[in-house]
């Protein structure tokens, strides 16, 4: 009889297997794998440690998790690790047995690894929010219901003002509650101020990382985007402090050289408008090679959050944790009203010099395919930026091959390099 795959394992393995490779063939590069191997590893040996594992959605209050003791396990990770596996399809179709194939793709995964059996620990709790769409409010119920685990759900209000961040804030403190039952531990405050603290420490840092993107050569690479988004999984986390720091150091470094990313001199600047594509991140690295072409932001904006001034002010802190669930980048642009996100891309083109908008859509993010007609219309008519627009599904793979991307983006890439050399 084979043993039962246990995923979160596996994962830790493949992680301790790339960074034996890393430090042997790049060891200068170990810091983005260091953070890869915290974030799962912390997950995967908590039971071991006799901690508890709080498993949240997406924007979940990860502070309030590390504040009782307990180890935060965002479930979205898992489909954006599995995205260019071929588990990660395996994992979508047992989901299709239950649910429309048009869900999104993140949602399937989510469901499709735990119908599985394959997390084989079962978490303590799960607390979940009803952002960032229609798929993600079906899924996470029936994933309460399949695990059997005390369950709470933060009901996020569509407004972003001060009446909708104090009605998520009060149901926060009875996260709070709930934690302390779930845990057995009183919220130490001096424990929260503490991981409060290092979550205001990320926070400015990854404002300070954005602003190096803003210079002429990028000095980071497009794909650092995507490991950047592991803040709001980590947010709280010495771990997530020392990755920044790491790569704000990078790119300082690469910026005092004036060294840019691409092969030559960087000619387009990018904004990646909608999720990033997961299922083939090496895209990134294409376009900085083949086009000297740097995707410099992402249309969600990874460019910083709300800092709490006060960690011990209890208003302060709730109030700002809950402006946190709102504002933390992909929620703040994805989740919403349009004007903020509209706001937010003509930001980042102003601030960070874009001479090139790619609006690949995710299929699954129907509600920003919506805004997204607002969004390319805003950008042309303000910018004179024709955006490139197409479908891909950021999760399952074999929706659109590599082939198929990179033709679909070569063609606009060589109409922009024609319309260089004309003028």
């Amino acid at each position: 009889m084979s043993e039962k795959k246990n995923l979160l394992k596996e994962i830790s393995e493949q992680i301790d297997t790339i960074i034996a490779h890393a430090t042997n063939k790049y060891p200068e590069r170990l810091w983005m794998f260091e953070v890869q191997k915290s974030v799962w590893q912390d997950v995967y040996y908590a039971k071991e440690r006799g901690q508890k594992v709080i498993m949240l959605g997406p924007n979940g209050p990860t502070e309030l998790v590390y504040a009782m003791g307990a180890v935060p396990f965002v479930l979205d990770l898992v489909p954006t690790r599995l995205a260019s596996s071929p588990d990660g399809a395996k994992y979508i179709d047992i989901a299709e047995k239950y649910v429309p194939q048009n869900m999104c793709g993140i949602s399937k995964l989510d469901l499709g690894v735990i119908l599985s059996g394959d997390i084989v620990d079962k978490p303590d709790a799960l607390i979940y929010t009803t952002t960032p769409c229609d798929s993600s409010r079906v899924a996470y119920p029936a994933i309460g219901e399949i695990l059997g685990v005390p369950t709470y759900c933060v009901d996020t209000p569509y407004r972003k003002d001060e009446r909708g961040f104090r009605y998520i804030a009060e149901q926060l403190r009875e996260v709070v509650t709930m934690l302390e039952k779930v845990t057995g531990n009183k919220l130490d405050r001096d424990k929260l101020a503490e991981v409060l603290t290092l979550s205001n420490t990320s926070a400015r840092l990854l404002s300070d990382i954005a602003d190096l993107r803003k210079n002429i050569p990028c000095p980071l690479p497009g794909r650092l985007l995507v490991l950047n988004e592991l803040f709001g999984s980590m947010l709280g986390s010495q771990a997530m402090v020392d990755f920044l720091q790491a790569e704000y150091a990078v790119g300082k470094a690469a910026l005092d050289k004036k060294q840019g990313v691409t092969r030559g001199e960087e000619q387009f600047r990018l904004i990646w408008l909608q999720n990033m594509l997961w299922s083939n991140v090496g895209i990134m690295d294409w376009l900085e090679k083949e086009y000297n072409a740097v995707v410099i932001m992402d249309g969600f904006g990874y460019k910083g959050t709300n800092i709490i001034e006060d960690v011990y002010d209890d208003d302060q802190v709730f109030l700002g944790l809950a402006q946190r669930c709102l504002n933390i980048p992909m929620i703040h642009g994805a989740s919403g009203p349009a004007q903020p996100w509209i706001d937010l891309v003509d930001g980042t083109i102003r601030e960070f010099k874009i001479n090139v908008s790619m609006f690949v859509g995710h299929v699954g993010c129907k509600h920003t395919w919506a805004a997204g007609k607002l969004i390319k219309d805003y950008v042309q008519n303000t910018f004179g930026i024709p955006t490139l627009t197409f479908d891909v599904d950021a999760i399952d793979m074999r929706y659109k091959s590599t082939d198929e991307i990179r033709g679909i983006v070569s063609e606009y890439m060589d109409t922009l390099l024609e319309r260089k050399v004309a003028v």
